[in-house]
């Protein structure tokens, strides 16, 4: 009798630690938010950073993204392993068991709007998160009090707290500076030495070379000053892409734009592209296995 009761009691002892462990697993967070980054582009487009400390002893975790319909996701774990994920809405899950820390990164066109030559970022999320303001945005209004507010290299950054904000600001343009003028003195040389009939020459062989460049220009490549006039938002990297493919003839294969850019990321620099596809200046097109952008005449 001693031994059955003994045996019973070992069985629900047994029934009752399964229990309190499944219930310590699955009460255990499944990840904690470390860090969020939003950078604006001055096309609206919002390109996302998130970064997780996760449960490795799960194998899924549902992470909540701050838009819904992400584009250009890239799901890494802590060793830059690509990790698998499915996406509904504004959730993504990610399949992932033993990893310790996710990174996420996507792109959004749903998080900014304009009107008029006003934009403004609206989102409601529920951690910090410091968001970069395109070059040269100007604020014109703000829902809230931010945490800090920051200046690197005519970027304006925001260190927001958790919670629904509204931010408004204008882009503008900066106009080229005008080169100084040299000044003759009376021995007919100017300031810095050179000779004013030199410069003559000089400016007479330039404009020979600036005709004919525009002569073959004209009739071989894209309108470089129609492209900037239609588009006066575009950023430093944009304009040096756009002369690049000017420079090979108006088309360039991704390989060719990774070698030139080598300091820009792969990823960085195909949204620079996308965005460019989208302003409706570049065309991509699939020559083999490779992608060739064409700038559109």
């Amino acid at each position: 009798m001693r031994v059955i009761l003994a045996g019973r009691f070992f069985l629900v002892f047994l029934a009752t630690m399964l229990v309190l462990c499944v219930a310590d697993v699955s009460g255990q967070t499944t990840y904690s938010v470390q860090s969020t980054k939003l950078t604006l582009y001055r096309d609206g487009l919002v390109h996302c950073e998130q970064e997780m400390a996760t449960n490795e002893l799960l194998p899924e975790i549902t992470l909540s993204l701050i838009s819904e319909s992400p584009q250009n996701i890239l799901l890494l774990d802590e060793n830059s392993t690509v990790v698998d994920y499915a996406v509904v809405g504004d959730n993504l899950t990610a399949y992932t068991l033993g990893a310790n820390k996710l990174s996420v990164e996507y792109d959004t066109m749903q998080l900014t709007r304009k009107e008029a030559e006003v934009w403004t970022l609206n989102t409601n999320y529920q951690h910090n998160m410091t968001v970069f303001l395109p070059q040269n945005a100007t604020i014109v209004y703000l829902n809230e009090i931010p945490l800090a507010i920051e200046t690197r290299e005519n970027t304006i950054a925001l260190s927001l707290g958790a919670g629904n904000w509204e931010i408004s600001y204008i882009q503008t343009t900066i106009a080229p500076s005008a080169s100084p003028t040299n000044t003759p003195d009376n021995s007919g040389q100017v300031t810095n030495g050179i000779r004013i009939e030199y410069i003559a020459l000089i400016a007479v062989v330039a404009g020979t070379v600036s005709v004919l460049g525009f002569m073959l220009f004209k009739r071989r490549g894209p309108k470089v000053g129609r492209i900037l006039k239609e588009n006066p938002n575009l950023g430093d990297e944009d304009q040096k892409v756009i002369q690049f493919l000017i420079e090979k003839g108006g088309k360039a294969f991704e390989a060719e734009l990774r070698e030139k850019f080598p300091d820009m990321p792969r990823t960085s620099l195909w949204r620079l592209v996308r965005r460019l596809e989208r302003l409706d200046i570049v065309e991509i097109k699939k020559i083999g296995l490779e992608n060739q952008v064409q700038l559109k005449k």
